[in-house]
């Protein structure tokens, strides 16, 4: 009967609604919104993520309040909060900037320069300020309150502790077939695929759903490696791996996938450099042997029904045929493309559309970046076995988000983009500490660690 249902009304308000540039506030989200807000201003700074957390999962898009044309959605209101919250606090006095603030600084003002001198409009200058207002204030928001290994666990802990629940409202939404926060605004059906109702929940899309939990995956998991943190963790796994597969998309299983692959790296930790250049090596030699470019690989992945991988794989494929259409400053619309190709669904390609290559540039230069914080970050705990599990963990879902960017744009959603910006700031603030010098031993050093720290040691040593 649920299925049925979905199947009748799927076509009313498929997708995102309308709901842009109009104050859409019901009473039980007003009252949510104050109750966040107020949170935000109160708790501890250890919890200042916590209702930002509670906001992505449970309070849709469409509850938003616009004030002289400035649009502001629940996650908007968050930081806005957050912002009087660091000030009045003066939290921001031990705040040390580094690389990767630069540079998601520069991504996301080259981004925004090339875009408003694009479009030259007043809308679209109000759209982009209010997309840098996004990036900027949630990133630096989360690098000011995150500052201790406890800020980031604690995170994780509170997000899996919300999963029990979200795991009732997204069965409900599987048998019925309607979606239990329709009257803050979210779709009232779900979407049907194959004869498979796709959850989404608050979130704008079942795929974007699927991503954000598969992107929590890794960090949740890596407790199975703790002392006392394995029932924890599997508790944790299968909780996510059933809203994954509520969900009904490839794209989260990807991302999954990614992190059970990121996981069994630990073991080559030492040997990343040759894992990497293996990969690429791999790729390089598909393309030569292959009968269409190496990223048609993309069009053959399929793990749910009706899936839109060849699309995916087409705007690749665009993407580079038009490269001198967008390297400037990006483009307006990308319909002439080919068939639905105005539908970017492809962070790294959107990133070029909306801001040049330049902008590409900076945002995968940012990326990388994180990426060395986190070699240097699991090598400087290495003795403590809770910090290396969670720095690998935070490397792996970044990875696992890498992967999905393939398939999915943040822009889209900034509930997943408060995900993306959690894992970017944490590894931000963590690489600042634990980071004094160790003082170097004369004679024979000897280690008090356990074997396998020992091992590790040695086999740093050796590298």
């Amino acid at each position: 009967m649920g299925i049925w249902l979905a199947q009748h009304y799927q076509k009313e308000g498929f997708g995102e609604q309308l709901y842009h540039g109009a104050t859409t506030l019901h009473p039980i989200g007003l009252l949510m919104i104050i109750a966040l807000f107020a949170l935000t201003l109160s708790v501890k700074r250890s919890k200042a993520v916590y209702p930002i957390i509670l906001a992505a999962l449970f309070m849709p898009a469409a509850q938003r309040l616009v004030i002289a044309g400035a649009d502001f959605s629940v996650l908007r209101l968050m930081v806005l909060a957050g912002m009087i919250r660091v000030f009045a606090r003066n939290e921001t006095a031990s705040f040390k900037w580094i690389k990767l603030d630069s540079l998601v600084t520069a991504w996301s003002l080259v981004s925004t320069l090339a875009f408003i001198v694009l479009w030259g409009s007043m809308g679209q200058l109000i759209f982009r300020v209010g997309q840098l207002y996004d990036v900027l204030g949630m990133y630096l928001y989360f690098r000011v309150v995150i500052r201790t290994w406890g800020d980031v666990d604690g995170a994780v802990k509170f997000t899996v502790k919300l999963l029990p629940l979200l795991v009732v409202i997204f069965f409900l939404e599987k048998t019925s077939g309607k979606n239990q926060f329709h009257f803050l605004g979210a779709q009232e059906w779900a979407a049907v695929r194959e004869g498979r109702i796709r959850v989404q929940g608050a979130f704008p899309h079942a795929i974007l759903a699927g991503t954000y939990f598969a992107a929590l995956l890794p960090m949740a998991a890596v407790r199975y490696f703790r002392p006392g943190g394995k029932m924890g963790a599997i508790r944790a796994f299968v909780l996510i791996m059933v809203l994954v597969f509520m969900c009904a998309s490839s794209t989260p299983l990807v991302g999954v996938m990614a992190g059970c692959i990121g996981v069994v790296m630990w073991s080559f930790r030492f040997r990343m450099g040759s894992v990497r250049m293996g990969v690429v090596m791999t790729l390089f030699a598909l393309h030569l042997v292959m009968k269409k470019p190496v990223w048609h690989l993309i069009a053959r992945l399929s793990f749910s029904g009706g899936n839109t991988s060849y699309h995916r794989y087409f705007l690749i494929d665009n993407s580079i045929r038009y490269f001198f259409d967008w390297a400037l400053m990006g483009l307006k619309d990308t319909a002439y493309w080919g068939h639905a190709q105005g539908d970017v669904t492809n962070q790294y390609i959107i990133e070029g559309v909306r801001g040049g290559f330049l902008a590409l540039v900076f945002f995968c230069w940012a990326l990388a970046e994180a990426f060395s914080q986190v070699g240097k970050l699991w090598r400087r705990v290495r003795r403590n076995k809770t910090k290396r599990t969670m720095a690998w963990g935070m490397g792996v879902a970044l990875f696992a988000q890498c992967l999905m960017f393939l398939s999915i744009s943040i822009s889209h959603s900034q509930q997943n983009m408060s995900m993306f910006f959690f894992i970017l700031a944490s590894i931000g603030s963590l690489s600042l500490v634990d980071n004094k010098p160790r003082r170097k031993r004369k004679g024979p050093r000897q280690s008090t660690g356990s074997p396998e720290e020992t091992s590790d040691e040695l086999q740093e040593q050796a590298a």
